[in-house]
Order: C-alpha cells, then structure tokens, then sequence
C-alpha cells in the first residue's frame, strides 16, 4: 500500500502527489548513530515552497476540507489515529534510524501522536462560537472560522510527535496545511502526510515540503499568503522566524527554547526525586526543549543527592538505538555532538567541575556515530555560561540553593520561561512555587509529560501561544463578528422635516 516503505523518501508531497526539488537538488538522510546512508530528500527552494503554498491555497478556497462538517474531518482523523497505531512499530523504527532517539522513545512518540490525534479528531466537533444581545435591537452571533492556509516549521528531536502537535489541530480546525519538518530528520513527518492522504485527507490540503531551515524554511516564513505560521525550534531562529513574519502582519506562534529548573528540596520523596532528575534531562539526549537541565538542591541534601545522582546516571544503559535495551542515544548531528562538547569545555574553563562524563563515545559500536556520554556539572552559579545557555544535549548543572526564596530566584534567573519542575513533600510550597516560578509549564514531583489534553507553552524569551489542549484551537481560527438587525433600520441621515428618528446606537453613544 505504501510503496517501498516509511524509509525510503519518495519526495516532496504535494497536493497529493511526491514530487521532487523543482531544481532536482536533494540532501542526504542518514543514520546519526552509524552513519549509515538512509535515503534522499528533496533540498526544496523557494519554487517548490510557492507550489505548496498555491496548492494547500487552492484547496482550502474550494472548499473541499474546510467547509465539510465538523463530524467528517473528524472521522478522517479518526482514521489517521487508527493507521498510525496500525504501523506504529515501523513508524517507531524510522524514527530511531533517523534521529537516533532509543527505540523505547519512539514507540512511546509514535503512541503520542496518536493520542494526539484521536484527541483534535473529538475536538473537531466542539468548536463553538457565541451569540449575545447588541444594543439598538440587534442580535451578535460570534463565528470561529479556520484561519486559512497554516505554515508549521517543526524540529528534529521530536520529529512527528512535533509535527503532529502543529498539523493535526490545523487540520481539525478546517485549515489547509503546508508542513517543513526538520532536514535532520523529515521522514516520519513524511510518513504522516501519506498516512493522512490513505486516511481521506484530501490532496492540497496537507503537503510536507523537505529542504534546510535556511532556505525552505526561510521561503515558508516570509510567504505572504500563509494565514498563520506555527514554529518550534531555538530561541535565536524563532527570533529570525518572527523577522521575517512582520511583513506580513499575520500571526504567529513560536514555542522556544527552555534552561529549565528543576527545584529539589529537603523534604522531598529523595530517591524518586534522584530518578526523577535523571529523567528530566537525559530523556531524549537532553535534546529536549522543557529538559530539566538545571537541578536546584536545598543546600542540606546538596552532597548526597548529588552523589546518588552521578551513582544513577553511570548506571543508564547507552546502547545502539534500535536495541530496546539503549536508554540513551546518539545526538542528531555531527554538529550537536560539537555544540555539546564545547559548552562542557567551556564549563570547564570556567571552574564548573565535571563529575561524570564530560566526554564522546569513541569505542565501538559507537565510533560512527555521535554519542555523548552523560554528563553532570557540579559546582555552577548563577553567571556560568552553562546554568544561562541553553545546551541541547545529555548535560546538567547542579547547584544548590540556601530557602526557599533562594530557590526561586535562581529558578528565575535565565531569559527562558518553558518548563519547571518542583520536588517536595509540602503541598503548600509546592503551589507557591508554581505560582511564582517564570514559567509555561511547571510539574510537581514529576517530570517530562507532555499529555495532549493540557496546554503546553513558554512565556520570556521561550516564546508565546500554546501546543496541545484546546487552547491550541486559537492558534487555527479566527474570530468574525455577524451583527444581525432585528428591528428596522433607523436612517442616520432622515431630515428634521420628516419628523423625529430614532439615531442608531453608534460606539460610545449614550442616546437610546
């Protein structure tokens, strides 16, 4: 039914077809964990952007998705989520081989995306707008509309998971959809564009353009005729994204990057908050944009958590990807394992002291691959480079704190506002943490989940809008105002000859 398989990229999709770089220009797709040469992708251009943009343009004018009834987009997303749970073991095995995630990871990811949406597939029949009375004998009925033609720029460290935060609302909601995952790691985004088209999704309405962030990404970003741009990736290119956005006056959602704290106090539960800190930062690689990677300990357990820290991660079993043993990863990229590696040189330079880890795996099997063992940083203030930028990588800092008080202003002290985590037996701290920490998302004495059933979103330089829940439906509609007369129009300009009128109510008028 699928041709060669998820693996193999067949090119770009649009309007429902697989078609390649207009230029025929292509990237290469390989495996971050043995270097392995997996396939080609189409290097799209501006050309090929413009294509999409027309075709999901046209789709969405004619008709065809957005303006059947709720209950019918609803029961094709229904049909995506079951051929996603359908293929989910070989959804799972992409993923792996093309982002080098651990294959636990990815089955967990590929059950998510269905979640999500079998989640916007109920949603689709429940979005409601509002009537209300008007003054001067009028009645205002409240239309929320799709927004039109959505452009989604999703990253490589969660690659359909991502994506389908993005595109599936868009899709619920009626929206026409053109999709630029990641170069990095594209193919099961492209997989979710051909289950969607099997699942009776119709063609132009969800097209997947592949190509580098710098040029199609940079193409999406800037085209005047997409309604609303959906981003997540860095802060430093959520900055260009939004640049390139003014232009057009459209709106826009970015969800950035975090430095997120995960506050450890005395009283908490100490063994799960030790488990609970590893998992924070060393899921997914640290490659994680709401990672934990800034532990905060109260000054009194500092030593022997951190000691019971570093005894737990020596212990993380970091195995090839696809063995479903391997707990931790390879990096993406080449680059990364660079960006990674230089930060902790760079903790090192300025006194950090590096407890475990702090180097690349070279033995065999992972020797062709970008693996980097984890790493905690001890002694880390408040003005090292390493607690203020964010690292994307298997690297944490550890830092202690004196109160309460001391707790929150260290939490606070970054530019990024994404995620929190707070550790503690004291339900009244916990929720006066939660209140005053700079955040989008704080979770008590847990860490990491990201359910589809609640908003997700950073607030500082982390970005603005929310992921999942229905407060996501903002991102994908708007919101006309039908005023309807239900008494007969009184004429503004009657002369005083004709007797006395009755003026309409106008804004700001007292007169009845």
């Amino acid at each position: 039914m699928f041709g060669n398989g998820f693996m193999n990229a067949k090119g770009n999709l649009i309007n429902g077809e697989w078609k390649p770089a207009a230029d025929g220009a292509v990237l290469p797709v390989d495996d971050p964990a043995t270097g392995e040469r997996l396939t080609e992708i189409p290097a799209s251009g501006e050309r090929d952007v413009n294509d999409a943009v027309a075709r999901a343009r046209q789709s969405f004018a004619s008709g065809v998705w957005s303006q059947v009834s709720p209950g019918d987009r609803s029961r094709v997303l229904w049909r995506l989520a079951g051929l996603i749970r359908e293929r989910a073991a070989e959804l799972a095995y992409v993923e792996t081989r093309d982002s080098g995630k651990p294959i636990a990871e990815s089955h967990e990811d590929i059950a998510g995306v269905a979640d999500i949406t079998e989640y916007f597939a109920g949603a689709a029949t429940k979005l409601v707008g509002q009537s209300l009375p008007l003054p001067g004998g009028q009645m205002g009925i409240v239309l929320r509309e799709p927004a039109g033609v959505v452009g989604a720029i999703t990253p490589w460290n969660f690659p359909m998971y991502l994506a389908a935060w993005k595109a599936i609302p868009a899709l619920a909601c009626g929206n026409s959809v053109v999709l630029k995952p990641s170069s990095l790691a594209t193919l099961s985004s492209l997989a979710l564009g051909e289950l969607a088209l099997a699942a009776g999704v119709p063609a132009g309405v969800f097209n997947v353009i592949c190509g580098t962030g710098a040029v199609a990404g940079e193409a999406l970003a800037a085209h005047r005729d997409i309604d609303v741009l959906v981003f997540t990736g860095s802060t430093e290119v959520g900055r260009s994204v939004m640049a390139a956005r003014a232009h057009s006056v459209r709106p826009i959602q970015v969800e950035l990057g975090g430095k997120s704290p995960n506050v450890v106090f005395a009283d908490a539960d100490f063994e799960k908050a030790v488990a609970g800190a590893a998992f924070g930062i060393f899921y997914a690689q640290g490659e994680n944009c709401n990672a934990g990677s800034r532990i905060l300990v109260e000054q009194s357990i500092h030593d022997r958590f951190l000691d019971s820290l570093v005894a737990f991660t020596e212990r993380i079993r970091v195995l090839p990807p696809t063995d479903e043993r391997s707990q931790l990863g390879s990096l993406i990229s080449s680059g990364q394992l660079e960006r990674v590696s230089r930060y902790v040189d760079i903790g090192r330079a300025e006194g950090v002291r590096v407890v475990t880890g702090g180097y690349r795996l070279m033995d065999p099997p992972f020797d062709r691959g970008n693996f980097y063992a984890p790493t905690i940083l001890a002694d880390v203030t408040s003005d090292h480079r390493v607690f203020q930028e964010e690292i994307f990588g298997p690297v944490v800092t550890v830092t202690p704190f004196r109160d309460e008080e001391d707790a929150i202003r260290l939490a606070n002290a970054t530019e990024f506002g994404l995620a929190a985590g707070v550790w503690t037996a004291n339900v009244e701290r916990a929720m006066r943490c939660a209140r005053r920490l700079d955040s989008g998302y704080v979770w008590i004495n847990t860490f990491n989940t990201t359910p589809v059933e609640a908003p997700f979103g950073g607030v500082k330089s982390s970005g603005f809008g929310r992921d999942c829940g229905m407060q996501a439906i903002d991102n994908y509609t708007t919101w006309k105002t039908v005023a309807v007369a239900l008494e007969p129009f009184s004429d503004w300009y009657a002369s005083e000859a004709e007797g006395q009128q009755m003026r309409p109510v106008l804004a700001g008028s007292t007169e009845g």
